[in-house]
C-alpha cells in the first residue's frame, strides 16, 4: 500500500529542494574570480566621445578594484580597455563581452565564438594577477590587480535576486497546487511549467549578472538550461489550456507539445537550426501563439458556463499578459534586430505575475477547485521557512551562537509573521465571518418575524450577508442544504413557511461554494428551524391558553353569573357568586402559575373546597395517598381542579350531603381522584348531565384518562384516572 504524504509535508519537501537549488545557483555565481568592477556596455550620457572597451560604472568597496579610487580612477568617466595576464597575453575588450543574453547573436556559430572568448577571459582571471588598461579623459593607465577567489554575496545586483525570487515563486505556487490536487492533469501541467520557469530563471541569474566573464563550458550549459526551461514552461502552459478549464484533448495528447518543443530544442542545441532567432525566439513565440489559440478554443467551449468562463478569464489573462509582456519587451525586439526595452533579468518579473495571478485566482475563483484551507497550508509552510531563514540570517550576520539565534528568530516570527499571516488570510480569502452571537441574533430576528410581515425578505437578507451570492432564486424542494452544479449553487431547503431557495455564485461570483459554506448553511437552517419550532410551540401554548380561558368563562363564569342574576333565593345567589369567584380564581391561577407543583396545587385546592363546604355547613374529609413532588402541566392541573370542584358543586346542588370525602392517590403513573358524598343518590341513566360534566368528559378523553360516576341510595362517587404524562396536544 503506497504511503500517503500530507500536502504540507510535500510542499515543505519541494520548497526545501528549491532552496537547495537556489543555494547551488548562488554558489556557482559566487565561485568566480572577482575584480570588484561594475561594468556596462553603454556609454554614460555625460560622455560625448566614444571610447574603446567597457565602461566602469562603479568601484565596489572592499574588493581588489577598491584601490583604484586612490589612483585617481573615477567611475563613470573611465573605461576598461584591455586585460593582460601574467604570461603577457593581452586581450582587448569590447561592449559585446557584456552581452546579457548571448542568444541575441545572429547565429549559433557566433554564440560559440562568444563562449570561447568568455572562456579566454575567465582563464586570464584564473591565472593570477592581471593588468588592467584603464582609459581616462587624460590618457590611459595600467594597474595590476589580483582577482579575488570568490565573488562576495553583497556584490550581486538586484536583477540576480529578482530572477531567483521569480524561479522560486513559480515553482512554489505550481508545486503547492499540484500537491493539493495531484491527480489532476491541469495541476501537473502548471507544476511542470513552474519547474521550467525556475530552471530558466536560475540559469539566467548566473550569467546575466556576471561581472565580466564565465568559463565557456559553464556559460554554454547555463544558456542551454535557460532555453530548456523556457521550452518546458511553454510545454506546461500549452498542456494546461489543453485540459483546463474544459478538457479539449485527451491526456495522451499532452505528449504532442512535449514532443514538438522538445524536438525543436534538440535541433537548436545540436546546431541543426541556423540562428537562435529561429531556434529559440521563434519557438517561444509559436508556443505563445499556441497558448493564445487554446485560450480562444476554451473561451468558445465554456460559453454559457459562468464558473469555467470565470476561471478561464482569470488564468488566461494572467498567462497571456505575463508571457506576452516578456515577449514584447525582450524577445520581440531581438527578432526585429533592435535593443530590448527591458533587461532580461528585470523582465522575468512578468512570469512571476503569472503565478501570483494563479494564486489569487485560487482564492477568488476557486481555480482547480481548491478549498480555501489550501492557503492555511501555504501559510504554515511559509511560516516554517521564514523561521529557518531568519535563523540562518541571524547565525551568519548578527548572532554567532546557535541557541540565541534560534530564539531570536522564533521571537521575530511570533511577533511579526503570525499576526501578519492572519491579516493576509482574511484579505486573500475575502472573509467577513460574523460571530456566533451575531448569527444567533439574525436568526432570531427572522424566526420572530411573522410570515405576513416580510419574514422571507429578512431570511434572504441574512443569506445575502452570510454568502454574498449573485442571485437568490426559487428552487426545487430539498431535504437539507446541498451543493449543486459542482459548487456553483447552494440549495437551501424550506423551513416552516419559508420556501426553498438556491444561492448562486458565492461572494459576488468570485468563487464556488465550498464544504465550509455547506456546513455553515446546515448550521443556519438548523438554528432557524429550531427557533421557528420554539416560536410555533409558544404560539400554540398561548392560543390554547386563550381558548381555555374563553371556554371556562363561557361555560362556567357566564352560566353561573346568569343563574345568580335570575335566582330569587338569596342563599342560592350567594352560593353561585362564591362558585363564580372560585372559578375566576382558578382561571387566574392557571395563567399565572403554569407549572405548579403537585403539593402546592392540592393545598390551594383543599383551602378553597374547605371554605366552600364550611359556608354550606358540610363536613369535608380530605385524604391524599402517595403524595410526591410532581410538576403538573397546565392541562393536568386544570383537569384535576375541575373534577374535584365539579363533583363538590354537584353534590352541594343536588345531593344535600352531610359529608363529602375527597381522595387523591398517585400510583402507577397516574392520578386517581375519588369524590364521594353521603347524600341522596340518583339514577345516572335517568339524569341529563349539564355542560360541566360534558366538558370534563371531553378533557379527560383528550388526555387519555377515564371518568366514571357511580350513584345509589347511600350517595354518589365520581372517579377519575388522569395520566401524569398526559398528552397536551389536544384541546384543554
Amino acid at each position: 500500500m503506497p504511503v500517503r504524504i500530507p500536502p504540507a509535508i510535500k510542499i515543505s519537501i519541494l520548497v526545501a529542494g528549491s532552496f537547495v537549488l537556489a543555494a547551488l545557483t548562488l554558489w556557482l555565481a559566487m565561485d568566480q574570480r572577482f575584480l570588484g568592477l561594475r561594468l556596462t556596455p553603454q556609454t554614460p550620457s555625460a560622455i560625448l566621445a566614444r571610447s574603446e572597451g567597457v565602461w566602469i560604472e562603479a568601484l565596489i568597496a572592499a574588493s581588489p578594484a577598491a584601490e583604484l579610487a586612490s589612483m585617481e580612477v573615477t567611475a563613470g568617466i573611465a573605461s576598461l580597455v584591455s586585460l593582460t595576464d601574467a604570461a603577457g597575453e593581452t586581450l582587448t575588450l569590447s561592449p559585446a563581452d557584456l552581452i546579457e543574453e548571448p542568444d541575441v547573436l545572429e547565429s549559433y556559430a557566433a554564440m560559440r565564438v562568444f563562449f570561447a572568448r568568455q572562456d579566454r577571459i575567465a582563464r586570464m582571471l584564473n591565472a593570477g594577477p592581471v593588468t588592467l588598461e584603464i582609459q581616462l579623459p587624460g590618457g590611459s593607465r595600467h594597474h595590476t590587480l589580483q582577482p579575488a577567489q570568490q565573488r562576495p554575496i553583497g556584490s550581486f545586483p538586484f536583477a540576480f535576486w529578482l530572477q531567483i525570487a521569480v524561479g522560486l515563486g513559480g515553482l512554489w505556487i505550481g508545486a503547492w497546487i499540484w500537491a493539493l490536487c495531484r491527480a489532476d492533469w491541469a495541476t501537473r501541467c502548471l507544476a511542470f511549467s513552474g519547474l521550467g520557469l525556475m530552471v530558466s530563471a536560475f540559469a539566467a541569474a548566473i550569467y546575466s549578472t556576471r561581472e565580466l566573464a564565465l568559463p565557456g563550458g559553464l556559460f554554454h550549459m547555463l544558456s542551454a538550461l535557460n532555453h530548456l526551461g523556457a521550452f518546458v514552461f511553454g510545454m506546461g502552459m500549452i498542456g494546461l489550456f489543453m485540459v483546463y478549464p474544459r478538457r479539449l484533448f485527451a491526456p495522451r495528447w499532452l505528449t504532442v507539445p512535449v514532443f514538438v518543443l522538445g524536438l525543436w530544442f534538440a535541433l537548436a542545441y545540436l546546431g541543426q537550426i541556423e540562428s537562435p532567432a529561429i531556434g529559440i525566439h521563434l519557438g517561444v513565440i509559436l508556443a505563445l501563439l499556441a497558448i493564445m489559440t487554446l485560450v480562444a478554443m476554451q473561451f468558445r467551449a465554456t460559453r454559457g458556463d459562468l464558473r469555467d468562463r470565470a476561471a478561464l478569464s482569470w488564468l488566461g489573462l494572467a498567462v497571456l499578459v505575463g508571457s506576452g509582456a516578456f515577449v514584447v519587451t525582450v524577445i520581440g525586439p531581438h527578432l526585429l534586430g533592435t535593443t530590448a526595452f527591458l533587461s532580461q533579468g528585470v523582465a522575468f518579473v512578468f512570469f512571476l505575475l503569472v503565478y501570483l495571478g494563479v494564486a489569487l485566482g485560487v482564492a477568488r475563483f476557486q481555480l482547480f477547485q481548491l478549498e480555501t484551507w489550501a492557503f492555511r497550508i501555504l501559510f504554515y509552510v511559509v511560516g516554517g521557512i521564514l523561521l529557518l531563514g531568519i535563523d540562518a540570517i541571524m547565525i551568519f550576520t548578527i548572532v554567532d551562537e546557535r541557541a540565541p539565534a534560534f530564539a531570536l528568530s522564533l521571537l521575530i516570527v511570533a511577533l511579526l509573521w503570525l499576526p501578519l499571516r492572519d491579516s493576509l488570510g482574511r484579505w486573500v480569502l475575502h472573509r467577513k465571518d460574523p460571530t456566533r452571537a451575531a448569527r444567533f441574533r439574525m436568526i432570531m430576528d427572522v424566526a420572530l418575524t411573522p410570515p405576513e410581515r416580510d419574514q422571507q425578505h429578512r431570511w434572504h437578507t441574512l443569506l445575502a450577508q452570510m454568502f454574498n451570492p449573485l442571485e437568490i432564486a426559487c428552487a426545487e424542494p430539498a431535504s437539507a442544504p446541498a451543493l449543486r452544479e459542482d459548487g456553483l449553487w447552494l440549495a437551501i431547503p424550506a423551513i416552516g413557511a419559508l420556501p426553498p431557495v438556491e444561492l448562486r455564485y458565492a461572494d459576488g461570483g468570485r468563487r464556488l461554494f465550498s464544504a465550509r459554506d455547506l456546513e455553515r448553511a446546515r448550521e443556519l437552517t438548523a438554528m432557524l428551524a429550531q427557533a421557528m419550532e420554539s416560536r410555533a410551540a409558544h404560539e400554540r401554548g398561548v392560543s390554547e391558553e386563550r381558548a381555555r380561558i374563553a371556554r371556562d368563562i363561557h361555560d362556567n363564569i357566564g352560566v353561573q353569573l346568569l343563574a345568580a342574576l335570575h335566582s330569587p333565593d338569596l342563599t342560592r345567589k350567594d352560593l353561585l357568586i362564591r362558585e363564580t369567584l372560585t372559578d375566576l380564581r382558578d382561571i387566574i391561577n392557571n395563567a399565572s402559575n403554569p407549572d405548579m407543583s403537585f403539593d402546592e396545587m392540592l393545598a390551594d385546592l383543599r383551602a378553597r373546597i374547605a371554605e366552600q363546604l364550611f359556608v354550606a355547613g358540610v363536613t369535608m374529609r380530605w385524604q391524599v395517598e402517595n403524595a410526591q413532588a410532581v410538576a403538573l402541566t397546565l392541562q393536568t392541573a386544570h383537569i384535576l381542579r375541575s373534577i374535584i370542584r365539579e363533583a363538590v358543586q354537584n353534590a352541594l346542588k343536588h345531593a344535600a350531603p352531610s359529608l363529602i370525602t375527597v381522595l387523591v392517590r398517585v400510583a402507577e403513573g397516574q392520578i386517581l381522584v375519588c369524590v364521594t358524598d353521603e347524600g341522596k343518590g340518583f339514577c345516572p341513566a335517568q339524569v341529563r348531565h349539564g355542560n360541566g360534566l360534558a366538558n370534563l368528559r371531553d378533557r379527560m378523553q383528550a388526555v387519555g384518562g377515564a371518568l366514571r360516576i357511580d350513584s345509589g341510595s347511600t350517595g354518589t362517587c365520581m372517579t377519575a384516572e388522569i395520566p401524569l404524562s398526559a398528552n397536551t396536544g389536544g384541546a384543554p
